[in-house]
């Protein structure tokens, strides 16, 4: 194949008018490598990072420049110098050996580089641990500039809640705001709350949120939570104080609330915090009781459910509750016995066999679920992790057709990746009817005496989401590579003995590629 094309890549950190004399900006950077003898006569294709540090790889525009590489025209990559390509001499070094395996050259239009000579790779690693050294340096001079700022009382990043900037530039206090921080404070110095009942307090008395957490200028939570009650009530900020290495420090700006009341409030947090001022809580098992936590998802709000365990009296119990109930008093969805919905769970799963009829109960489950538009999570993440292996294989098939893999290297790179595939569907490597009803079956069996962790590998190998209403299971999504097994046992077919296992994998992959 003609390699006969050329990729230019630019990049500049935080470049603005301001700094035209100081950075190259992005079009002489281009210019210049579109200059250079190597890149002459080739079709050339521009990819840029503006604003991006080279400290990393994880970059849009390097990213696409790497997938584009690989397609198998490209002759050559051109920057304006190696810090453009990165500051870190080990991926510097990674890259350019991807380029190397692909037959690509690197040319830099300030420094002489030739990466096909034992003296020009020299002078590359030179220039890229000059750059790494520059980068580290760069940021600690930001570093110690922060410091001494904060060392100041200098009030750094974005304002928190209840403060805003007047005209003149000075801190002042957002009086609507600073009162509703002044009653968590004040709420909390009580003892009486924790940060999950004093959300529900606030939530109840209908009084709104105002962080905006992150500093991107998103709009604040529609209802308050725990962690950002924790987050505001850490604040030293609201005490006029701000935080430096040796403790805390007078700050520029005004006081929302005393320093001795912020101080009480943060008596109480250690206290909360188990090891740290208050009594040492035995660590919890690493294994939960709850097996279905992953799947299982309030009907009536569509969060997600959480377990509650405890005892009343000396009788021990269990519950799945919605967790929008439990964090905001939001929802008035009942709690759900741990017992009674597993026993559910495993009854519904007994009936789900081709050479029985579905129950009247368990297709009306079947078949709510299958309506869902709405995507579990897990099943996202499943979708866009079979979606990068099925680009894998596509890749590699092309490689072994160019020319570039022999052909053992491609059986071996085609077994694993399908492999990986049929672990990710949770289904053997090839599967069939009888297949898929012996493992429902296997799970039935096995579910009485399994831990709740191997219950719920097993739950969750097969369904993605189940829906709770009521304290009653009333719908259920099985996860893609399943889907076709469950259709089938709607539509009532009897079809044990005419469906082959290729038939099958070709309607799963069918599936599966729908849904990506």
């Amino acid at each position: 194949m003609t390699r006969s094309n050329a990729l230019i890549y630019v990049r500049v950190s935080r470049y603005t008018a301001q700094d035209e004399g100081h950075k190259v900006s992005p079009e002489t950077q281009v210019d210049k490598c579109s200059a250079l003898p190597a890149v002459h006569g080739l079709r050339t294709e521009l990819f840029q990072d503006l604003d991006y540090s080279g400290k990393n790889t994880k970059r849009p525009g390097f990213i696409a420049l790497l997938e584009r590489a690989r397609r198998g025209d490209v002759a050559i990559v051109a920057c304006y110098s190696v810090s453009r390509l990165s500051r870190s001499v080990a991926d510097l070094y990674e890259t350019l050996q991807q380029f190397q395996d692909l037959g690509i050259g690197f040319v830099s239009a300030s420094e002489p580089i030739e990466t096909t000579t034992p003296m020009g790779r020299a002078f590359l690693g030179i220039l890229a641990v000059l750059a790494q050294l520059e980068r580290e340096q760069t940021s600690q001079r930001v570093a110690d500039a922060l410091a001494f700022k904060r060392n100041q009382g200098k009030l750094l990043g974005t304002l928190p809640a209840g403060y805003r900037r007047a005209e003149d530039g000075s801190i002042v206090i957002d009086e609507a705001a600073g009162q509703i921080v002044r009653t968590i404070f004040e709420d909390y110095a009580t003892g009486a709350y924790s940060f999950r009942t004093l959300a529900q307090r606030l939530n109840i008395g209908g009084l709104k949120p105002i962080a905006v957490r992150g500093g991107n200028g998103a709009k604040p939570a529609p209802l308050w939570s725990g962690d950002v009650l924790k987050e505001i009530l850490a604040r030293p900020a609201y005490a006029g104080m701000v935080e430096i290495a040796d403790g805390l420090r007078a700050g520029e700006q005004p006081a929302i609330v005393s320093l001795e009341l912020f101080r009480r409030c943060e008596d109480i947090r250690r206290r909360h915090r188990p090891g740290l001022g208050g009594p040492v809580r035995a660590r919890r098992h690493r294994e939960s009781p709850f097996a279905l936590i992953p799947l299982l998802r309030c009907a009536d709000c569509g969060a997600p459910m959480r377990g509650v365990a405890g005892k009343h009296r000396t009788k021990p119990y269990r519950y799945y509750v919605c967790s929008d109930r439990r964090r905001y008093g939001t929802c008035s969805a009942p709690l759900a016995h741990v017992d009674a919905i597993e026993a559910e769970l495993v009854t519904w799963l007994a009936t789900c066999h081709p050479d029985d009829q579905v129950e009247a109960a368990a297709r009306a489950v079947l078949e709510r679920g299958l309506r869902q538009r709405r995507t579990a999570p897990s099943e996202f993440d499943e979708r866009r992790t079979t979606k990068a292996l099925t680009t894998r294989l596509e890749r590699t098939t092309e490689l072994y057709r160019w020319g570039h893999i022999g052909k053992d290297d491609y059986q071996r790179e085609r077994a694993a990746i399908e492999a990986e595939l049929a672990q990710l569907q949770g289904q053997p490597a090839v599967p069939s009817v009888r297949q898929f009803s012996a493992r429902i079956t296997d799970l039935v069996a096995a579910w009485e005496d399994a831990t709740p962790d191997q219950r719920s590998r097993l739950a969750s190998s097969i369904l993605s989401e189940i829906q709770v209403k009521d304290r009653t299971i009333i719908a259920v999504r099985p996860r893609p590579g399943w889907a076709p097994y469950f259709e089938e046992l709607l539509r009532g077919v009897a079809f044990l003995e005419r469906e082959t296992s290729l038939e099958l994998a070709t309607s799963t992959l069918a599936t599966l590629r729908s849904t990506n």
